[in-house]
């Protein structure tokens, strides 16, 4: 099943994915309407990784997701926090 490093990673973005959909769920003060395009964009690119062997065969190309992941998860759980601090709106 993780065979490759990309299906890990393909999982951890379901598994973000589904985290971030649980929110309104929760605590609905901090959900927002741009999370539901984190939500669609963290499933169908996790879907990719995780279901696709040799579309990203190239180490540099691996590499970049990788960044890319990590990266965006990041800026999800950066933004909850701060949402947490100061809930407006």
């Amino acid at each position: 099943m993780f065979n490759n490093p990309l299906n890990l990673i393909g999982t951890i973005l379901i598994i973000a994915a589904i985290a971030l959909s649980v929110m309104p769920f929760l605590r609905p003060k901090l959900f927002r309407r741009q999370d539901i395009v984190l939500i669609i964009v963290y499933f169908i690119a996790g879907f990719i990784l995780f279901f696709t062997d040799r579309w990203y065969g190239k180490e540099l190309i691996q590499f970049n997701l990788i960044l890319l992941t990590i990266s965006a998860i990041f800026y999800t759980f950066e933004s909850i926090r701060l949402r947490s601090k100061n809930p407006q709106q």
